[in-house]
């Protein structure tokens, strides 16, 4: 008897069962990775709440203690960024399907292989079979981190900004030149430009995130053009 193992062809039938199973399953792991991301902003915005409540409430904190909420709510930054590119992953074989197996079974009623796939000649099951054997990220760090800032983070990191500055102007008394609010804005033996000059360079680093996060990633965001269902 041969030793040499022999595949057997799956059927029609059998094809469309597993990959029916497999897109549900995806979709799901897709949707637990979606729901990450959101408790992630939700304890965010908890974040970015408390430190304001406690930071105006009580006169006695040093205005640095808003320093700190910054390093938190980038800390949450990083690790929202981290799943995002967790779900982007999961999500692109789920567009994969959408855009390939249930596009042609709702405009056709068929099963088949698109040439066209991605403008360049692949087939989506052999870019899928590709995708499961050697999984990999769709995306990088820096470009996950400036998409989570574009979708919440900038709005919080100002409004965390702002209430620095606003900190600084109140506590531990109100001020009313730009000497006075310099001086206030002191930490430690350091100057207060050198609070400022942290915010701003902050803020521009923020920007330049925001900026990256806008450049295309070369076939990644659309993965099949629509097209009209053909004519029988």
């Amino acid at each position: 008897m041969s030793d040499e193992r022999k595949d057997r062809q799956l059927s029609q039938s059998e094809l469309i069962t597993t990959l029916a199973h497999y897109y549900r399953a995806e979709s799901q792991r897709s949707l637990a990775w979606r729901e990450r991301l959101d408790r992630t902003t939700n304890w965010a915005v908890g974040a970015t709440a408390a430190f304001l409540g406690f930071g105006f409430s009580h006169p006695e904190f040093p205005h640095p203690f808003f320093l700190f909420g910054l390093a938190v709510l980038y800390t949450l930054l990083l690790i929202e960024a981290r799943r995002f590119r967790f779900y982007d992953a999961y999500e692109y074989r789920v567009r994969l399907m959408h855009q390939n197996l249930i596009y042609h079974a709702v405009a056709h009623g068929t099963l088949r292989d698109d040439p066209d796939f991605d403008s360049g000649g692949v087939y989506w099951r052999a870019e899928l079979a590709s995708d499961l054997r050697y999984p990999q990220y769709k995306m990088s760090i820096a470009y996950a981190i400036g998409r989570r800032i574009a979708a919440n983070y900038i709005y919080l990191f100002i409004i965390l900004l702002s209430g620095w500055l606003m900190k600084i102007k109140l506590h531990p008394r109100p001020v009313h030149s730009w000497d006075d609010y310099l001086k206030q804005a002191t930490v430690g033996n350091l100057a207060g430009w050198f609070t400022f000059a942290f915010m701003f360079a902050f803020l521009a680093h923020l920007i330049v995130l925001l900026l990256i996060s806008h450049k295309k990633r070369g076939g990644r965001d659309v993965l099949h053009p629509f097209r009209e269902p053909e004519p029988d």
